[in-house]
């Protein structure tokens, strides 16, 4: 069981062992090693060698079949930035949304 779960897509493959993907430093955090911010459940092989603010870039195997547009489903180590993006969050059980929860960092405001 996760706490969170990233939907993110591959948006660009420059060349066959190169992804990028939408998954970049406001939705993962990026103060742990790149090897430990992100675990894609359905590509466990892929391995992350850049992050910027709007992109992570992922190493594949030679011989793979990715494409863009291809989904990814991530893990993330630290999830501050990638809840505090959203109003809401979907709770999903046995496969199905069973709820949401509102997110209060979102509402926030600094008093004097």
């Amino acid at each position: 069981m996760f706490a969170a779960l990233l939907i993110t897509r591959i948006i660009s493959k420059p060349d066959n062992e190169t992804l990028c993907i939408d998954l970049g430093h406001k939705a993962v955090a990026s103060e742990n090693p790149l090897a430990n911010r992100v675990y894609f459940l359905n590509a466990p092989e892929l391995q992350a060698f850049g992050h910027s603010e709007e992109h992570l870039i992922l190493k594949a195997p030679k011989e793979n079949t990715y494409k863009v547009g291809d989904v990814l489903y991530g893990v993330p180590f630290h999830i501050c930035p990638t809840v505090a993006l959203h109003e809401t969050l979907a709770v999903v059980e046995n496969n199905q949304v069973t709820k949401t929860w509102n997110v209060v960092a979102r509402k926030r405001k600094i008093t004097i």
